[in-house]
């Protein structure tokens, strides 16, 4: 396949042949502009003709990603309906790339000889198992309508499996369920699988993914079961992979019905056939899910069975992170010891940093009895058994942008007084770049405020695209105010191996909009500008509009009622009057919302006396932490480890942390 990948990210319906040459827009010179100005243009069937001859032009650009990317919006006017020359067509396919290039390899060209469409060609691309959203819809719409002209080119239950298929990828699972019943008979499957799943593999995935997600989870479980079952006893000319497939889906099914006991022994049966690490990985995963509300013994007995069968440790950072919880709730110093050993020689860079940094600060308490110190000898290759030396393992795994590893790292750093991060300035080699091709076609939306139709194309070359190509893009989304995508993008390199930040990855990543209006409010209320720059990127990363789930509002992310409450309470105290006319206050104002945003974590902190005890209120509320803190007696860096919900003790290392950098980087 051409590199790039580009496709269109809007259906149009209506079209009309045009022109390809047209040398300015508006009285505006082009400039190799047309592909965005296209884009721009909405879809109104008087605007159709235009679309077209911007397209047209961008075929012909020097860029290649400008041709690919022409090519795809011009395919999929095609597709609904626009009737283009055969000389456009042809530069087309030869432009097209990605899904659109397979499709046109499918489907023989108007001025070719061939006339007939490769079937088996047509059904492994529309049951192929590698799809994405923004790229393959159009095409496989074209690939499908140009099938159906050609009479019994596929059979009707052919035709529903491939209906199937696709309603499952669209998540529409009981549509898909309803296509795939075309495999029985008197509304009974068959008893051994069709030959079209053993051909076909990936449908298993579908028709078991169909049957998780709907009503009919004890009839797929049944069916996967049976057919897993015939299969192995027949075996001939099928392989591992397909059992695979139907245990893998059977656990699925089974634990979304609550029976984890089958779940976990399905899952074990699969593990044994997984075709490959990942496979394997998702297995294991499944398995310490589902055990993380049994007893720890159990669990224990678990983790040393599967941690040195793990493939990537950053696949089960999470599920270390709840069994950590769960130990240190318990006290359970020897199995976090345990666990600790099992972990140090894989590459679970996050939950090593966590666990060494417990286990220092349990020596650090006399927390541990001789046997417990015996065991954790042999996690230290030779060094003694102290607090500094689990510091220095917890500090030593390096500097990683991954929560919660980025707060031990911290606390380490503390610990042994040793830099938390250090920031470099970008060398002259970084600074002075030459934008590549790929990098100037992205760019483009930018410069042509096109922004909106960005996404889809670099989500499509993200992967491929070096550090300081990135950091291009990110600059360009932070100049957009577009925060949360620039620290996404920067989040892609930055922990990459071998890599070495500087300070504008940084600064992307932990960026200071609204620099005056936060400063200001900060030190009125005497807290640090640093943590709470920290508090607002975590709540909203600078969204001013932006509405949770919950209900909570704007940059610091403000209840409702809490934003009444705060501001009923300021207003008594002689400070501003937030409320407009008929009582209402608008918490996507950035100056109400940062006021009281900062007045409440005041509150707090005046209330509890310690920044975390503060942090984690603001966020789960005031009455629920007093309560866990009067439950424990343990240090208050070892109680975060303990608070029961998983956001709340997140949030008060996180904001903590983040703070931190935002403290070294710019205060």
């Amino acid at each position: 396949m051409k590199c790039g990948v580009f496709f269109s990210i809007t259906l149009f319906v209506f079209i009309c042949a045009g022109s390809c040459s047209i040398p300015q827009h508006n009285g505006i010179d082009l400039n190799h502009d047309e592909i965005y100005l296209g884009l721009l243009l909405n879809s109104d069937p008087e605007n159709i003709e235009e679309k077209i001859m911007l397209f047209e032009k961008a075929l012909v650009s020097p860029n290649e990603y400008v041709r690919q990317a022409a090519a795809g919006e011009l395919s999929v006017l095609m597709t609904n309906g626009a009737e283009l020359s055969k000389r456009i067509i042809e530069l087309i396919r030869r432009e097209a790339s990605g899904w659109w290039e397979i499709a046109y390899d499918i489907i023989p060209s108007p001025v070719s000889n061939v006339k007939t469409i490769n079937r088996e060609k047509a059904l492994s691309f529309l049951l192929g198992a590698e799809q994405g959203a923004l790229f393959f819809d159009e095409a496989r719409l074209y690939v499908l309508n140009e099938c159906m002209k050609q009479v019994g080119l596929f059979t009707e239950t052919e035709l529903a499996v491939i209906e199937g298929h696709y309603a499952v990828f669209k998540l529409r699972y009981s549509d898909g369920l309803q296509h795939f019943r075309a495999f029985q008979e008197d509304e009974k499957w068959p008893e051994d699988m069709p030959r079209f799943f053993l051909e076909y593999p990936n449908l298993i995935n579908d028709l078991g993914r169909a049957f998780q997600f709907t009503q009919a989870n004890r009839e797929g479980l049944n069916l996967f079961l049976s057919w897993e079952t015939n299969l192995s006893r027949s075996s001939a000319g099928t392989s591992d992979d397909i059992s695979y497939r139907l245990l893998f889906y059977a656990g699925r099914i089974a634990r979304r019905m609550g029976q984890n006991p089958q779940a976990t022994a399905l899952f074990d049966r699969a593990l044994r056939l997984a075709p490959d690490y990942e496979q394997q990985d998702a297995c294991i995963w499944y398995i310490l899910d589902m055990l993380m509300s049994r007893p720890v013994d159990e669990i224990m007995t678990r983790m040393e069975r599967h941690i040195p069968q793990w493939y990537s440790g950053g696949y089960f950072n999470a599920i270390m992170e709840r069994y950590l919880h769960r130990l240190v709730t318990a006290e359970d110093w020897g199995k976090i010891i345990r666990t600790y050993n099992l972990l140090k020689d894989t590459d679970a860079i996050v939950p090593k940093t966590s666990y060494a940094w417990i286990i220092a600060r349990a020596i650090e308490e006399e927390y541990l009895s001789a046997e417990e110190i015996r065991l954790a000898a042999r996690g230290t290759n030779g060094a003694p058994v102290n607090p500094r030396t689990f510091l220095r393992l917890a500090y030593n795994q390096g500097m990683v942008f991954l929560m919660p590893a980025l707060f031990y790292r911290m606390q380490s750093a503390d610990a042994l007084r040793l830099p938390f991060i250090e920031i470099r300035n970008m060398s002259a080699a970084e600074r002075n770049i030459e934008h590549s091709d790929a990098v100037k076609f992205l760019l483009g939306f930018f410069n042509n405020k096109a922004v909106g139709f960005v996404n889809p194309y670099i989500r499509s070359m993200e992967n491929e695209l070096t550090p300081s190509e990135l950091r291009s893009i990110a600059q360009a989304y932070n100049d957009a105010g577009m925060y949360n995508q620039a620290a996404r993008i920067v989040s892609l390199y930055i922990n990459r191996s071998g890599y070495s930040y500087n300070r504008r990855d940084l600064e992307l990543m932990y960026p200071r909009p609204y620099r005056e209006l936060i400063e200001r409010n900060s030190r009125h209320f005497d807290l640090e500008p640093a943590l709470f720059f920290s508090l607002v990127r975590t709540e909203s990363m600078f969204q001013s509009a932006v509405v949770s789930h919950a209900g909570a509002v704007g940059l610091s992310q403000l209840m409702p009622a809490t934003a009444r409450e705060q501001a009923e309470i300021i207003q008594r105290a002689g400070g501003p009057n937030f409320f407009g006319p008929e009582n209402t206050l608008d918490s996507t104002n950035p100056e109400m919302n940062t006021y009281i945003g900062a007045h409440y974590l005041r509150r707090q902190m005046n209330s509890f006396g310690d920044m975390y005890l503060a942090l984690m209120a603001y966020n789960g509320g005031h009455g629920r932490v007093r309560r866990w803190r009067n439950a424990s007696e343990l240090p208050m860096d070892l109680f975060l480890d303990t608070v029961p919900i998983y956001e709340t003790r997140d949030y008060g290392k996180r904001v903590t942390a983040v703070g931190r950098i935002y403290k070294e980087l710019y205060y």
